[in-house]
């Protein structure tokens, strides 16, 4: 029996098929999404709006194409304040030190104003 016959047998048989074959291509498979699709789709996404970007992403996870302008279920409500609602105040409240700062200054005036003791 020659080298390619053997290899032939190997390919057709059950532990091929069905155990090294899988384990193959999955071991090959991870590394090419992660340093070749990823990257690219990053790239791709870069290019989007904010809105663009939103309703592509919401469309893939949830299989609908949302309205941001006029919100109905909790998901479209938080992307239209990300959208929309560009207040500074939360990315100040999202850092936790600066949210403990924020509300001691509010607290320490509403106390020395109203007359409050503490």
């Amino acid at each position: 029996m020659t080298i390619k016959g053997m290899e032939k047998r190997l390919r057709e048989s059950f532990m091929y098929k069905n155990i090294f074959r899988p384990i193959k291509l999955k071991l090959w498979r991870e590394p090419y999404y992660k340093f070749i699709k990823d990257p690219y789709r990053k790239y791709r996404e870069s290019r989007y709006t904010d809105e663009e970007y939103f309703l592509r992403r919401h469309k893939n996870i949830f299989g609908y194409i949302p309205d941001f302008k006029n919100p109905q279920t909790f998901n479209e409500k938080i992307v239209h304040r990300i959208l929309y609602d560009r207040n500074p105040l939360y990315t100040a409240l999202a850092d936790k030190l600066k949210a403990r700062i924020y509300i001691a200054a509010k607290l320490q005036s509403f106390t020395l104003d109203n007359g409050g003791g503490g």
